[in-house]
């Protein structure tokens, strides 16, 4: 297994979950370790609300996959199919239940990985986050997760007071999870690290809602358009934002990284270690496929190092953030049709909006005087028969 040191942890592979609810209580944790899970950030704990409500709105259903106009096929998700999560609530574990769950993941042979607690405060309150910090550390975990998530119902902005004011109070390894979108990883990435950040994840739920419809009825699918406000988004589909901004994060950091959004195989965690993370982080893809996706995507990792001779983690990390210049447009650059790959679906034929792809006694030809090099054959042949190239 690929091991790693993530913030001071030792960890036996990159793989953690992250903070929801397949990690909300002590047996799904052991589950997830069971799975082959590196490391399990749990779900975030809260202090109760005043009323003795719980925390977060609670409706039935809370939850929903979506891979197509009418729903969720399974067998899209199994092919490696990008899905969207719905979301409209979780419950919250209270510091007393954390505790307790502490003491059963704390007994000897219950686990072996790291636990690290993910902890929210009140938004300008820091006494409120220093105190669930000491309360989690003296409780035994081995690391906290702060959950930046704190500007219900929408995350404004980032507070490195709040992680300086954490790090000043406990000794165990502090990790800042940043969720605000509309920030420059550039700039709040050194900000909370100059704060004390030992780590830092990214990105976590995005701070815009979304919703679908039920044309039959005319209803949203899931919970109400008012009263419990609009669900809000995860899953796969995601991932290539939450790249894009970890690849703005990765080069104005020294402390190492956790990506998290959108990793359902183990090619998505790949992608994360090649532009700068150290670690990855599995929500979403447990809700669709169940812990089992932990290993596979472990194994996964392990196989791909195998047939690039990668001794470490290491020898791959970062590898893409060399390709940060846009390439100049160099023309032309024009599709062309490999022979012995192209079995004749004809989708190239039906997609080529400049007449460039013809079939002729069943073959299909591409006209390079035709062809713009736009890539959308590219693209799409399941063959992948087709190749850009640039023309003398």
């Amino acid at each position: 297994m690929a091991k790693v040191n993530f913030a001071g942890l030792e960890l036996k592979n990159p793989v953690i979950v992250a903070s929801a609810t397949p990690s909300i209580t002590a047996d799904k944790i052991k589950r997830a370790a069971d799975a082959g899970a590196g490391a399990v950030v749990t779900k975030s704990v809260v202090f109760p609300d005043p009323d003795g409500k719980p925390a977060g709105p609670n409706p039935r259903p809370r939850f929903m996959l979506m891979n197509n106009s009418r729903g969720y096929d399974p067998k899209l998700t199994e092919k490696g199919g990008l899905f969207t999560f719905f979301r409209i609530g979780e419950p919250y574990p209270t510091p007393e239940e954390m505790v307790q769950m502490l003491d059963i993941l704390k007994k000897p042979g219950y686990t072996d990985i790291p636990i690290i607690v993910s902890i929210c405060g009140s938004p300008h309150d820091y006494e409120s986050w220093v105190n669930l910090a000491k309360k989690m550390e003296n409780a035994g975990a081995d690391a906290l997760e702060l959950n930046m998530h704190c500007w219900r119902p929408y995350i404004a902005y980032t507070n490195p007071s709040i992680v300086k004011a954490v790090k000043d109070a406990v000794k165990i390894p502090v990790i800042v999870k940043l969720m605000a979108i509309n920030e420059d990883p550039a700039i709040v990435g050194p900000q909370v690290e100059l704060a004390g950040a030992d780590a830092i994840t990214g990105l976590g739920t995005f701070g815009f809602e979304g919703t679908e419809i039920d044309v039959e009825t005319g209803r949203p699918v899931l919970g109400s358009l008012h009263s419990l406000g609009l669900p809000g988004l995860g899953g796969s589909w995601l991932r290539s934002v939450s790249l894009a901004y970890m690849a703005k994060l990765a080069p104005k950091v020294s402390v190492p990284l956790s990506g998290v959004t959108g990793v359902q195989t183990w090619e998505d965690a790949v992608k994360y270690l090649l532009i700068g993370a150290t670690t990855v982080q599995v929500c979403g893809a447990i809700y669709a496929r169940g812990y089992k996706v932990l290993s596979e995507i472990a194994e996964g990792i392990d196989e791909y190092m195998k047939r690039h001779n990668y001794q470490s983690l290491e020898d791959f990390r970062g590898l893409s953030l060399q390709y940060t210049e846009v390439p100049e447009y160099a023309p032309p650059i024009k599709a062309r049709m490999d022979k012995n790959k192209c079995t004749s679906c004809k989708r190239c034929v039906d997609s080529c909006l400049f007449d460039a792809i013809t079939v002729r006694d069943g073959s299909v030809n591409i006209d390079a005087e035709k062809c713009d090099g736009c890539g959308v054959c590219w693209s799409l042949c399941p063959h992948k028969a087709i190749e850009m190239t640039k023309i003398n």
